[in-house]
C-alpha cells in the first residue's frame, strides 16, 4: 500500500489542514492563514487539492486558475472571504520514512503516536537513514502538537527480518516505547 493509500485508510488527523480565508487583491487571489497570519497566493498551495467551506460542509476540489473550485458537485467561484484549507505537506525526508514502514507497523505507529496526543502532521523535522540505503540505524523524529513536544528515536533492521522500535522522550521528561518485531 503506497502513503496516500495508507493516509487514506487512517482517522482523519488532527492539525492535518491549514485553514484560512481568501480574498481577490491585485487580481490575485490570496490565501490568509488563520494560524501563523501569512499571505500567500492560492495557486502556489493549492496544488495537491483544496477544500473549500460552503453551507456548513468541505467540498473537495481543484483550483481553477479564473478563481473558483472544481467539485464533484460542479465548478464553485470564490468570493472574497471564502473559507478555505489545504492539507499540511509532508516532508521528503518523512514521507518516505513512513512509506518505507511495513503496513502493520506503520499502522501501529499512527496509533500509538495518536494516543500519545499528537499527529503525524505533526512533525517538524525528520532525519531518515533509510534514504541513504542503510539496512540498521536510528532515524529521529520530532513531533510538536503546540502543548507537548516529543523526540523519536526509530531503531530498525532491514534484511531478511525486519525490525522496528520506537522509543519517545517528551518535553515533561516521560517516556514510551512501541516495538514492532517482525
Amino acid at each position: 500500500m503506497n502513503i496516500e493509500e495508507r493516509l487514506q485508510c487512517i482517522v482523519e488527523q488532527p492539525r492535518a489542514y491549514v485553514y484560512g480565508t481568501v480574498e481577490f487583491v491585485n487580481n490575485e487571489w490570496i490565501f490568509f492563514d488563520d494560524e501563523e497570519e501569512e499571505a500567500s497566493l492560492v495557486e502556489e498551495i493549492a496544488e495537491q487539492g483544496i477544500e473549500w467551506f460552503h453551507c456548513g460542509h468541505w467540498l473537495s476540489g481543484q483550483w481553477q486558475d479564473q478563481g473558483a473550485v472544481a467539485t464533484d458537485l460542479g465548478v464553485f467561484p470564490l468570493e472574497n472571504g471564502d473559507r478555505i484549507r489545504f492539507r499540511k505537506r509532508l516532508t521528503y525526508a518523512y514521507q518516505q520514512w513512513l512509506a518505507a514502514l511495513p503496513d502493520s507497523t506503520f499502522f501501529q505507529f499512527v496509533q500509538w503516536l495518536n494516543s500519545l496526543g499528537f499527529s503525524l502532521y505533526d512533525c517538524l523535522y525528520c532525519y531518515n537513514g533509510l534514504l541513504f540505503a542503510k539496512s540498521s540505524g536510528v532515524n529521529f523524529i520530532i513531533y510538536d502538537n503546540t502543548e507537548q513536544i516529543g523526540s523519536i528515536h526509530h531503531y530498525y533492521e532491514r534484511g531478511r527480518a525486519s525490525s522496528d522500535r520506537f522509543e519517545i522522550t517528551l518535553n515533561s521528561g516521560e517516556r514510551a516505547i512501541c516495538a514492532q518485531i517482525g
